[in-house]
């Protein structure tokens, strides 16, 4: 099988970086002539686009995992996305980026003990852990001030709905 057949094999699989598929066929052994053809091939055929593979990783990865904006910027540097369109992809939306904090914060929440928000070391703990999964650290304060609210309001309602008398100042 040439460079180009393999390149269309990988790409038949999911879609790729010119940099991960120009090492795939490196490691293949082929031919530096012949991959740079194969890459123009795929290019000129539209399988291969580095801009469109960066949106949509960025797209599947904020939204289902979680991430922010520098770790998806480093992600799809270390996939081989040149600079400049790591960088674009990876400049989320507000609208994206809400919904990617909140389910940073659903999958950060999952380990923390009842009424986590309400101790100042499991607040820095999910607030950390907003941090590592890419997100500015003001960010990350802001949706765990606000989800702590939340939660805080969600308790004293469910107390109030039990029949107990509400508070008295």
């Amino acid at each position: 099988m040439d460079a180009f057949h393999k390149a269309l094999d990988l790409l038949s699989r999911r879609d790729h970086m010119t940099a991960e598929l120009v090492e795939k066929l490196r490691r293949r052994e082929y031919p530096a002539e012949e991959i740079d053809e194969a890459v123009r091939r795929c290019r000129e055929l539209g399988y291969l686009d580095d801009s469109r593979v960066a949106r949509r990783f960025v797209e599947v990865r904020a939204a289902r995992k979680g991430w922010g904006p520098h770790r998806l910027r480093a992600e799809l540097l270390r996939r081989g996305a040149p600079p400049g369109i790591a960088s674009e992809a990876s400049r989320l939306t507000p609208e994206m980026e809400a919904a990617a904090l909140h389910t940073a914060l659903r999958r950060a929440e999952l380990g923390q003990p009842e009424g986590w928000w309400r101790l100042h070391e499991e607040r820095g703990r999910v607030i950390s852990s907003l941090v590592k999964r890419g997100f500015h650290s003001e960010a990350a304060v802001r949706a765990v001030d606000e989800l702590a609210r939340q939660r805080e309001n969600e308790s004293h309602a469910s107390h109030e709905q039990r029949g107990d008398p509400p508070e008295l100042s």
